[in-house]
């Protein structure tokens, strides 16, 4: 091959490499923490944390009623007790228990809604417990063969990497100058069949398709700075 095409393959090679580190570094995050279990175990803390506060609320909810009920029990006590005699007073107090009441059925029906509340984030809890239980035992399935692939890629990164250090070896120090001064990437492009640079399409000229069918120097687009490989 000429200088060329061994950066062509070099390339093609740095390409492969890359896609590689990227599917085994995505492959071991995933073994260290698989995302549809972190995502599962996140959405369980969610509905505890959801289930801890309609506790809460329950908790307070009962206090205040039970305080509210001695305080109405108190107060028709009271009422009944026929210490009052005035009858203003005892109108006053009359309307104050009749008002207690009528809170208190009030408090009576959040607390109904509460409970329903309640037994629903029960309902939600248990099911994102089952999911996660669902995930992490497809997780624990798929391990095996995750793993496997993950040595594959592994073995073929480092058959890669041999390969792509031999090429580039072979490249001439000139013209691996060349290439490392090309910022656009892809560094190479092939000429198509109207002889234009397949990355940009500007027609290559005369003279360098001359130049690329001897092969023995590098040709570089005159539009994008490219090196130039006969198709």
């Amino acid at each position: 091959m000429n200088p060329a095409q061994l950066l062509l393959r070099y390339q093609a090679l740095a390409d492969r490499e890359s896609r590689l580190r990227e599917s085994i570094e995505i492959s071991e995050q995933r073994l260290a923490s698989d995302p549809t279990v972190a995502e599962k175990e996140e959405a369980l803390a969610g509905a505890q944390q959801a289930r801890e506060a309609v506790a809460v609320r329950l908790r307070d909810s009962d206090r205040e009623r039970e305080a509210h009920r001695s305080r109405l029990r108190t107060r028709e006590r009271e009422l009944m007790s026929g210490r009052i005699r005035n009858p203003t007073e005892l109108m006053q107090m009359s309307n104050e228990v009749a008002h207690m009441k009528a809170a208190f059925a009030e408090e009576e029906d959040a607390e109904l809604a509460l409970m329903e509340e309640a037994e629903s984030v029960d309902q939600a809890l248990k099911a994102a417990q089952e999911e996660l239980d669902a995930a992490r035992r497809e997780a624990a399935a798929n391990e095996p063969a995750l793993r496997s692939e993950l040595e594959e890629w592994r073995g073929e990164l480092a058959d890669v990497e041999a390969e792509k250090s031999s090429v580039w070896e072979q490249v001439p120090a000139r013209e691996q100058a060349v290439f490392q001064r090309v910022r656009v990437r892809p560094a190479i492009a092939a000429v198509n069949a109207n002889n234009q640079c397949s990355a940009c399409r500007v027609t290559v000229t005369s003279s360098g398709m001359q130049a690329l069918r001897k092969g023995d120097v590098l040709v570089q687009c005159e539009n994008c700075g490219r090196i130039l490989v006969a198709g």
